[in-house]
């Protein structure tokens, strides 16, 4: 075994072994359907190297790669390797080449690209043209992964590099890693600092949720850069954020809704009252705590004490899971009536979600417009703009018979009616077509 060392060199899964501890990363013992592989962490991305064979059995190359999928929303594509003889052909057939301002660079490999100026900005980072210049093979472009058997999310392609042969230079090897870190963070985030831009931290979190699995190990997962983004809004507190935020609200990721709660909270902008108050009817618990706690303390931090307690006492007289209200004190450590305790303790428990719905309606007489708030055991829609006149409650467009359990305490309780002048009979409308907030776990 030492002969064969000391004559063909250390082996291919040494010098992984060996690469795995320098990038601070992992080393996958290969097998029979699955060959070895190195991943490492750099900032949001996983780069894995590996190897795949292409042939048709009789005739079968084996080439090293190197991908990172990544969230790629605008689409933008790049393609760029050595230039050969056949590239001034190329050229003069009328072929696409990118020129990006560096003469001997230019002179030197083929760029292609989907957005020429995108394409001048990625090679005109210097360290990224030293690095690519230093592979002696080079093919690294941007895959995208449509279709219908695609495992990638929407949105997500990957950044790809490819070469003939199996590489076993530990330099060449740790170039490349380099490379990819400084590719991703040159497309995803231009190249900036981004723990304060709040619209990297919008695009991170804007990311589609889950994983991507080869074989025995994750190409992908946006878990923890989501979470992360969510934190980071929250703690710059800039308003422009309470649009993204509230999208993931209904995120099958619980720990990631109770992180865009608490941000929402921190910004303290009115626009995150409609997104919240919706989440005073889901009875599931995300981070150990339940949703209905963490809204009912945002909305309160938000201003919206007599809002929060007229949700909650609607959803008691509907008999459903109350969960901590249940007890003398309230969320919050806010005591509630005596009413109200009696009649949650008589509430009957069930593990439900309900659907409250919120409508602020134009009110002529007063500079803040009232709240109308609708609580339903089906399914609930935000309702259009309420008439001015005739409608039997202030901000209801449903007849009567159509209204929902639980709407007309909460209407009372936040609206108290003015006297006005009979206007006549009111037809009644039908009730229009339902849009659910979200579905049950």
């Amino acid at each position: 075994m030492s002969f064969l060392k000391a004559l063909f060199g250390p082996s291919r899964k040494e010098i992984w072994q060996q690469l795995s501890r320098e990038v601070g990363g992992h080393f996958h013992e290969g097998g029979f359907f699955a060959a070895s592989a190195v991943q490492a962490r750099t900032g949001d991305w996983i780069v894995t190297l590996d190897t795949v064979t292409h042939g048709d059995g009789n005739t079968n190359q084996t080439y090293t790669r190197l991908r990172a999928p990544y969230f790629n929303p605008e689409g933008f594509r790049f393609e760029i390797y050595r230039a050969s003889v056949f590239s001034g052909l190329g050229k003069a057939l009328g072929m696409q080449d990118i020129e990006v301002g560096h003469p001997r660079f230019d002179q030197d490999f083929v760029i292609k690209g989907n957005a020429p100026r995108r394409v001048r900005r990625l090679f005109d980072n210097r360290r990224i043209r030293r690095l690519i210049d230093a592979q002696p093979r080079i093919q690294l472009s941007v895959k995208g992964h449509e279709g219908w058997f695609s495992k990638f999310p929407a949105g997500v392609d990957e950044l790809h590099f490819q070469s003939l042969g199996v590489i076993k230079d530990l330099g060449q090897l740790q170039t490349l890693f380099d490379l990819f870190a400084e590719v991703l963070e040159q497309v995803c985030h231009e190249g900036r600092a981004y723990e304060d831009d709040v619209r990297i931290h919008i695009r991170r979190l804007r990311a589609p949720g889950g994983r991507i699995e080869d074989n025995k190990y994750v190409l992908w997962e946006s878990y923890d850069s989501r979470r992360d983004a969510a934190d980071a809004l929250g703690r710059l507190r800039y308003p422009v954020a309470v649009p993204a935020l509230a999208s993931v609200l209904w995120d099958d990721d619980s720990r990631l809704r109770a992180l865009a709660i608490e941000a929402l909270a921190e910004i303290g902008h009115r626009d995150a009252i409609g997104p919240l108050v919706p989440l005073l009817g889901d009875a599931r618990k995300a981070d150990a705590r339940p949703i209905r706690e963490r809204v009912a303390e945002a909305l309160r931090q938000l201003g919206e004490e007599e809002l929060v307690d007229a949700v909650l006492a609607a959803l008691v007289h509907m008999n459903i899971n109350t969960g901590t209200y249940k007890n003398t004190t309230g969320a919050c450590g806010k005591e509630w009536p005596s009413w109200f305790n009696q009649e949650a303790n008589s509430a009957q428990i069930q593990p439900v979600r309900r659907h409250v719905e919120l409508q602020r309606t134009p009110c002529p007489r007063s500079e803040s417009p009232p709240v109308y708030v609708t609580v339903s055991g089906r399914g609930a829609r935000q309702d259009r703009p309420a008439r001015r006149r005739g409608c039997p409650e202030q901000g209801d467009r449903r007849a009567s018979r159509h209204a929902a359990p639980g709407g007309e305490q909460v209407a009372k309780t936040l609206l108290p009616r003015t006297p006005r002048r009979s206007r006549g009979p009111v037809a009644a409308r039908p009730a229009a077509g339902f849009s659910p907030l979200g579905s049950s776990p």
